[in-house]
């Protein structure tokens, strides 16, 4: 495997990738969209089932932002990157992503109360186009971290 990658450069470095983190951190969405495609989409998991599946998907960076903006207008939200892999045309990421209540408001078919605090594991998966920039984010969750007894934020209620 690792003469696969011998000689090949990666479309980012996890430090290049951390700058991107840290607009979205500081909820620079301009500094966000300005790594998308201007038709790049942006896919939600959906519940696992055998079912025909629905996810969520955003098109585009203005779609994008609307979302960002009504999610962050009642919960702050903070990435730390995990496991970084990337080749030439393809990067897969794992957050540990907390979302802390502003106040009581619906999240992810429930009710939470102001200071909750909901932690997962995603998994991101993004894809290049020809110019670098991501034409592709497909976002999952793997599990929920803050319904463990020993999970502690990583983030305070006061950034």
């Amino acid at each position: 495997m690792y003469e696969y990658y011998k000689g090949k450069n990666p479309i980012m470095t996890r430090e290049e990738f951390l700058v991107y983190e840290d607009c979205f951190n500081k909820k620079d969405y301009a500094g966000v969209t300005s790594y998308f495609n201007p038709n790049c989409t942006v896919e939600y998991m959906d519940k696992f089932s055998t079912e025909p599946q629905n996810p969520q998907v955003l098109h585009g960076p203005e779609e994008f932002i609307a979302n960002y903006k009504a999610l962050h207008a009642d919960f702050k939200e903070f990435l730390d990157l995990g496991i970084f892999l990337a080749d030439e045309k393809n990067m897969i990421v794992e957050f540990h992503t907390e979302f802390i209540a502003m106040h009581d408001a619906d999240f992810m078919g429930g009710r939470c109360k102001k200071g909750d605090v909901f932690a997962v594991n995603q998994f991101c998966v993004y894809d290049f186009d020809e110019n670098g920039q991501f034409k592709r984010i497909r976002i999952s969750h793997f599990r929920v971290l803050s319904n463990d007894p020993n999970f502690k934020p990583l983030h305070s209620l006061d950034e």
